[in-house]
């Protein structure tokens, strides 16, 4: 059993969802990511939604940023507040990062956002 799984419940996988977060949400920026997060029922698990556009290359590139965004979430997962709702836009300069690079990127960005409710160390 994996000590930080990432089930379903943790995914956006709608496009409605996507939109409310987009439309009702508020927005981050950074070089490497957009972050837009909105906070919902409390009683929901925090979940991640993700965009990869085409612009940022093929399907190798996009989908191992797609699973090291996955690891930071689920890594931060325990530490974030319940209800939020989370959706991250990669940008080209992503495709330089590290695991440890997109973990460090995407928890100043959380910690921006104040959807933690732990120290994220």
């Amino acid at each position: 059993m994996k000590i930080y799984p990432f089930p379903k419940v943790f995914r956006i996988v709608k496009s409605l969802d996507f939109n409310r977060v987009y439309k009702e949400g508020k927005i981050i920026r950074s070089n490497e990511f957009v972050l837009f997060y909105s906070i919902g029922e409390e009683e929901k698990p925090a979940r991640l939604g993700i965009t990869v556009t085409r612009q940022f290359g093929k399907a190798a590139r996009r989908n191992r940023i797609k699973r090291l965004i996955r690891e930071a979430f689920r890594h931060l997962h325990p530490s974030l507040k319940s209800g939020v709702d989370v959706v991250v836009n990669v940008h080209r300069l992503a495709d330089n990062l590290s695991q440890k690079g997109v973990l460090d990127r995407f928890s100043s960005l959380l910690r921006k956002a104040g959807v933690t409710c732990a120290a994220l160390d």
